[in-house]
This record gives structure tokens, sequence and C-alpha cells, in this order.
């Protein structure tokens, strides 16, 4: 079993927030500025991911009962708003798909229902980037979610500065491979003591028990992780995507899934709330959820 890796350089360059006078950059989205967002809104993640049959990262933003996502698209450099409006067309056929100038052009925009705008989509730029913006406010409580008004939505957009793809960082290209190690040392099964594993989990001294009552739940669960992608959305924060290669009594297969890398107290960890996640997965196994 080996030990866990921390990173030996300093740790990743922080602006200072608000509270203390100092300038705190645009959030960003694999090249794309947000100038601005509804008040108390801020970047919590970015993922890639796919969408309509293509590659993007999507970033949300959320804060209070709001939630926006950006979505960027940039592995068609010939698409055009016909091409939006054509694929919104085939993937929504019951949807309402309009248009309205946006930008300098013109941005597709989808309506499942009545109540507004679910989100507007455009292309700009030479190679083109596709770009959709949609939110929504409520549904965290009994009330139903409803859509961001059509106001926000357009004053996001029109804040937005579209740069080139951001190539890798040294702070990223050393991470790396750390935040893989993280993976492997925090979630492949193993007999140590709980506490050797959770030294690559975030607030893993508290999951002590979580683990103990986990491993006496699923006896002899035997689990190894792949890590596919690896994806840095801010200097201390990585999305995950990953598999898990296991076998339980006479169980066997694989699951795919994805999570959060953080990077704390001197090195990157998995997440909290990723590895409760992945220990969860194991209720599909049978038994009780731990």
């Amino acid at each position: 079993m080996t030990g866990v890796v921390t990173v030996a350089v300093a740790g990743p360059a922080t602006a200072a927030g608000p509270g203390g006078g100092g300038w705190r950059p645009a959030p960003s989205v694999d090249g794309v500025q947000v100038g601005w967002l509804p008040r108390g809104v801020s970047l919590t993640g970015a993922v890639p991911t796919t969408r309509i049959g293509r590659d993007v990262i999507v970033g949300t933003f959320e804060g209070g009962d709001t939630r926006v996502q950006l979505t960027v698209q940039r592995g068609t450099p010939e698409a055009t708003v016909k091409d939006v409006a054509d694929a919104y067309a085939r993937y929504y056929p019951g949807a309402q798909v309009g248009r309205v100038a946006l930008r300098g052009t013109e941005a597709v925009t989808l309506r499942t229902g009545s109540a507004g705008i679910n989100e507007l989509t455009w292309v700009e730029g030479k190679p083109s980037v596709v770009l959709t913006v949609g939110g929504q406010v409520g549904g965290n409580g009994p009330t139903p979610p409803s859509l961001l008004p059509e106001a926000d939505l357009l004053r996001i957009a029109t804040s937005l500065t579209v740069g080139p793809a951001p190539t890798p960082t040294v702070w990223q290209k050393l991470s790396k491979p750390l935040v893989g190690a993280a993976f492997a040392v925090g979630l492949n099964s193993s007999e140590a003591p709980a506490r050797v594993p959770l030294a690559a989990v975030e607030n893993g001294q508290r999951l002590v028990g979580l683990l103990e009552k986990f491993r006496a739940t699923y006896p002899g669960l035997s689990a190894r992780v792949t890590v596919k992608q690896i994806y840095f959305w801010a200097p201390d924060h990585a999305s995950v995507t990953f598999t898990i290669a296991y076998k339980y009594q006479s169980q066997s297969g694989s699951i795919g899934s994805n999570g959060q890398a953080v990077f704390t107290h001197g090195g990157w960890k998995v997440s909290e709330e990723t590895y409760r996640d992945v220990l969860g997965l194991a209720s599909l196994l049978g038994g009780s959820r731990a």
C-alpha cells in the first residue's frame, strides 16, 4: 500500500476576495469569461461531457436559489447558427425554436413551455465556438423551479468574453498525476487501517466511522479505480471522470462515475462529497447503504 502523495511545490495562487479590497478575476469556463452574474452567484464547477452528440464543457454557477449554466463547444470549427437550429429541431421536436438578436449575430432560443426561454445558443469566432446559456430560479424546496428571467439570460450572454481554448498550466501539469494518485489511494479497496486511505480524502479524519461501517456491511468487496479524465476548472478544484472495477460475492463489473478533487491542506484529495457518493454506489450490489 503506497502512502498519500502530496504536492511538494507551493499551492495554487488565489486572488483576494472582495471583502479584502482585492481584485478577483472574472470566472471563466474553457476560455470564456463571464462578466456579469446575478447577485450572489459564482462558479461552482465545470465538467467535460457531451450534449446533442458533441463534446462540450459545462460550467455551473450557483448562489441562493439561482442556478446558471454556460456550455462551451469548441469541436465544431465550421458550425453555424443554422446548424444549431437544425440540431434543436432534431433533439427537441416538441419544443419551440426561435431566434433573437445577440452580440452582433443571432441566437437560437429554446422554449419547452410558455414560461419563457429555457436557453439560448449562438455561434461566434473563427474557428467557431458554440455557446449556450440557461438558468433557473428556485426548486430547492417544495416550490418547482422557474426559468431565469430572459433579461438576465441576455445580460449574462452579452457579458461574455470569448478567448482561445486554454492550454494546461505548469500547476495543472504537476497536479494531474497527484489527483490520480489521490483517487487511487482514497478509493481503491484495501485492508489498511481506515486512516490510511482517508488521508487522501477531504475531511478524511471525520470519516473513519463511515469507512469502518462500510467495510462491515460489504466484507470482501474489492474495488479498483481507473481515472479517465481530469479537468481543472479552478486552481484548487478539478472534475474527475473515472470507472470502478468491482468484485463482491458472485458479482463483478464496472461502474462509470465522476466527482471532484480539491487541493486542501497542502495536497490534492478526493472531495468528501465524491467519497460519500462512491460508497453509496455499493448499494447497487445489495445490502444496506453505509
